[in-house]
């Protein structure tokens, strides 16, 4: 168990301390940056979490890609328990594999859904199985999604997934069943630093904006794409709305209360606004935390919650080169909203970070 409390509210911080070039006004507001420790071995990788969503009485969910456990969190109460499970599964004949549970919502239901790329497919725990006393399990939503990554509900119903490295884009309608291609990014590679890994994943965070239209996070361009979407329910071709070295690793976006989009972006242990065409920095650390290798970001009562992922990856390279034991490791990251509209384009370095780490 782990426990960190700085004195100065994140925010203030923001406005005084400064890795890089900073933005030109002050920050305001008073608010604390906590972290929940998900993994007590840090680096070790006895826990694994990529997608984070919540629930309508603001409670978190996260998959743990280790033993499959689907976990629900109260951020308030600081409690952590079981509520559904994804079993392990042969897939064409080979050895059991684990789902990895990546992107996750709520449908209107209630029911959980969950992408699972070993898998294919999109699992579904009902809302009446995620129990705590009696942990239910998922099972086959939607089949055909190769890849499958992140997930976006429309006002129909209708299901987007992204197929990470592949591009593709599917479409599963509301009572599930096989997918539908609804529309493809080009792949793409890109080298990362500092050991030239070799990222591919083109179709990663999907939201859909005010319009209607989807986004897609371009995790190897660093770019965010716009798909239209027609009243007869086709794509339009996809356009790229930005790119920038900014948004090089951009993973989860998520729009917050106020309309803002805000982006993980994991290599680089940042997190983003996109507004107007263009990048704020928001936030940015080494591998110390609080961010590292952030993955998703979701927003729920009165507060953002990122996920990380905590992979050693360009800036989230330990100071032995290959882990990432001198951070916290799986947690949970708190967001203010206000940050959104009051906090500038700034990064604050770890060694400074006022946060509050809560282990479970």
């Amino acid at each position: 168990m782990m426990s960190r409390r700085a004195t100065r509210s994140w925010l203030g911080a923001l406005g005084t301390v400064c890795l890089s070039s900073c933005g030109g006004s002050d920050a305001a507001g008073d608010a604390e940056l906590h972290v929940m420790d998900l993994d007590p071995n840090s680096g070790a990788a006895t826990v694994v979490v990529e997608s984070i969503t919540a629930d309508s009485q603001g409670r978190l969910y996260v998959g743990d890609r280790v033993t499959g456990n689907l976990w629900q969190i109260d951020p308030q109460a600081g409690s952590k328990a079981v509520v559904a499970a994804i079993a392990a599964r042969q897939v064409n004949d080979m050895a059991p594999v684990m789902p990895d549970p990546a992107g996750m919502v709520f449908d209107r239901q209630g029911n959980l859904l969950i992408a699972s790329a070993p898998f294919a497919e999109v699992l579904r725990v009902a809302a009446a199985d995620l129990n705590a006393a009696s942990p239910g399990r998922a099972r086959t939503f939607a089949t055909g999604v190769a890849g499958a990554n992140a997930l976006a509900l429309d006002g129909a119903g209708n299901l987007y997934v992204s197929g990470g490295a592949t591009g593709n884009i599917y479409r599963v309608a509301a009572e599930g069943g096989e997918a539908e291609m609804f529309a493809s990014i080009d792949v793409f590679t890109r080298e990362v630093p500092p050991d030239g890994f070799k990222m591919n994943v083109v179709a990663n965070g999907l939201a859909l904006d005010t319009s209607g239209a989807l986004l897609v996070a371009d995790t190897a361009r660093g770019a965010i794409w716009k798909i239209a979407i027609g009243s007869d329910g086709k794509a339009a071709a996809p356009m790229q709305m930005i790119a920038s070295p900014m948004l090089e690793g951009i993973d989860g976006i998520s729009f917050d209360p106020f309309g803002m989009l805000w982006g993980a972006v994991n290599e680089q242990n940042e997190l983003v606004t996109i507004s107007g065409g263009k990048v704020k920095m928001m936030f940015k650390n080494d591998a110390k935390g609080p961010l590292e290798y952030p993955a998703a970001i979701v927003f729920a009562a009165g507060s953002g919650y990122v996920v990380n992922l905590d992979r050693a990856r360009r800036d989230n390279f330990a100071a032995d080169g290959m882990t990432s034991l001198d951070g916290v490791g799986a947690s949970i990251v708190t967001v203010p909203d206000s940050a959104a509209s009051a906090a500038p384009s700034t990064s604050l370095p770890s060694s400074t970070a006022p946060v509050s780490n809560t282990g479970y």
